[in-house]
């Protein structure tokens, strides 16, 4: 019985409700199945009680009467509601006007309730094979008072006040509900803008450095290593700007992606730069922010591997340990100290506002030393989670740049 159906004001448009088997459903469409089911429920208790009284046919035929007029009753009221609730007024004023609709129409109901039973008692006076219980059914609703008895009248208020209730209280429920959605479908839109402009962030601060990088070569007359970086950098940012809006991707994409960074960063260190990926053959499938490896790859090749004169290592590692998959960034350079992680600060807060975005708390970037000796390590742990239906491609365990 409980009505919930869209206020006259809100668009027609009003999300549907979604069902736990996908199905979506309108609001007019469960207001009406939760109106009848609730007036239908009233009537066949109403039946069972006058049953052992009046006889089959006269319980069925005034209980019929009854809840007819009722659910037509409050369809009347539902309509009045409609344009009732599209002025805010206080709950007082609610409840006031409800009890004062419902004391008057108690008395609607019982008139029309009671003609439509004795015109249907009337009808029905010559079948034959009438039962006495029937016919006592018959005389006492003929002998019955147009006026509602006090008894009555305080049973039809209360069960139309209780439908008003239920009313309002279901629909400011639904509207709090909805406004919660839209408060929930904003901020996710909003997170999701952010992660696109901080996903977005990367390209620019590469770009500058490889566009220096070729700029260099240039200078030295290095044609060729300056065309064939080109050539990467477009490849690159090519692969960059079709993922650019998948906040995830594959491990196995990222791989490709890094592998052809440093490719790129391979042109201006040569053999100063030694880099070797590895990645469990399970994990490959499984998904990873995208481009979350490129900035904490760069910090280890800007601030570990150039520095020195004689270059460095960089290992780049994915494993998958229960449900946790683990990403390795290390580098064998100066190690870890105030300066260094002063300098690598944006790219890792970058990283770590994705992952929050991302996964919350569930993911978590620690940086350390590699050795004991020295050495720089970006540690990151995010919920393992494969891609659905997508197979991954098989490179080698063990991918050099």
């Amino acid at each position: 019985m409980p009505p919930i159906e869209r206020d006259e004001e809100q668009p027609k448009t009003a999300r549907p409700f979604l069902l736990a088997s996908g199905r979506e459903l309108s609001k007019s469409t469960v207001f009406y199945l939760l109106h009848f089911a609730g007036w239908i429920a009233i009537g066949a208790l109403s039946f069972a009680t006058d049953l052992a009284t009046k006889g089959l046919r006269a319980a069925a035929l005034e209980n019929l009467a009854w809840t007819t007029v009722g659910s037509a009753l409050t369809l009347g009221l539902r309509s009045f509601y409609r344009r009732f609730r599209s002025i805010p007024r206080s709950y007082a004023q609610y409840g006031l006007i409800c009890l004062l609709l419902s004391i008057m129409g108690a008395q609607v109901w019982y008139v029309v309730s009671k003609s439509l039973t004795g015109l249907s008692y009337l009808l029905l006076a010559h079948s034959p094979n009438l039962t006495p219980l029937f016919v006592a059914a018959a005389q006492a609703d003929a002998a019955a008072s147009w006026w509602m008895p006090i008894g009555y009248w305080l049973f039809f208020t209360v069960i139309l006040f209780a439908w008003s209730s239920l009313y309002f209280g279901i629909n400011a429920t639904l509207d709090l509900e909805n406004e919660r959605a839209n408060v929930a479908r904003a901020l996710k839109l909003a997170e999701s803008a952010r992660l696109r402009a901080l996903q977005s962030n990367l390209n620019p601060h590469f770009l500058f450095n490889a566009l220096n990088g070729i700029a260099t070569l240039i200078r030295e007359r290095d044609v060729t290593a300056a065309s064939a970086m080109v050539d990467e950098l477009s490849v690159f940012l090519r692969s960059t700007l079709q993922r650019l809006n998948s906040p995830e991707i594959q491990v196995a994409e990222e791989l490709q992606l890094i592998k052809q960074y440093l490719r790129i960063q391979s042109f201006r260190f040569g053999e100063r730069l030694r880099s070797v990926v590895v990645a469990d053959p399970e994990a490959l499938d499984a998904l990873i922010p995208t481009l979350i490896l490129q900035p904490l790859v760069e910090n280890a090749v800007r601030h570990g591997i150039l520095p020195r004169e004689e270059g460095g290592s960089l290992w780049v590692s994915i494993s998958k340990d229960g449900q946790t998959l683990v990403v390795c960034v290390e580098d064998d350079g100066p190690g870890l100290d105030h300066s260094l992680v002063n300098a690598v600060g944006v790219g890792l807060a970058n990283s770590k506002d994705r992952l929050s975005a991302l996964y919350g708390s569930s993911a978590q970037l620690t940086v350390g030393s590699r050795t004991a000796g020295g050495g720089f390590a970006v540690v990151i742990r995010m919920p393992f989670r494969r891609a659905l239906g997508a197979t991954a491609p098989e490179p080698s365990q063990a991918l050099p740049a």
